[in-house]
């Protein structure tokens, strides 16, 4: 999965891969387009709430992030929300053959 994400006025993205709690993530701030902090956990190995969905690791990772990098965020009482993409294209149902 990789999908940008709002927090705090900012703009991030998260990448993502493996099972719900068990996943390698990774999380980039953007400024004006530019990657700037990354930061990231395995699921797998690092402690963390197993049980806890990817946009809650998400927060805890911008926190993270945040208080390293010393962001001055823009709007710092805003929440999480994720970013809409723009879809290119819609693909037709498939046409599947049954034996």
């Amino acid at each position: 999965m990789i999908q940008e994400f709002r927090y705090k006025g900012e703009t991030f993205r998260v990448n993502a891969h493996g099972i719900p709690g068990h996943e390698e993530v990774f999380i980039i701030h953007f400024v004006n387009g530019e990657e700037m902090g990354e930061i990231s956990i395995d699921r797998m190995t690092e402690e963390n709430d197993t049980s806890a969905p990817i946009d809650a690791i998400c927060v805890m990772l911008c926190d993270k992030l945040i208080a390293e990098e010393d962001i001055q965020c823009a709007e710092p009482t805003a929440g999480f929300t994720w970013v809409e993409g723009e879809r290119i294209r819609e693909v037709p149902p498939s046409t599947a053959f049954t034996l």
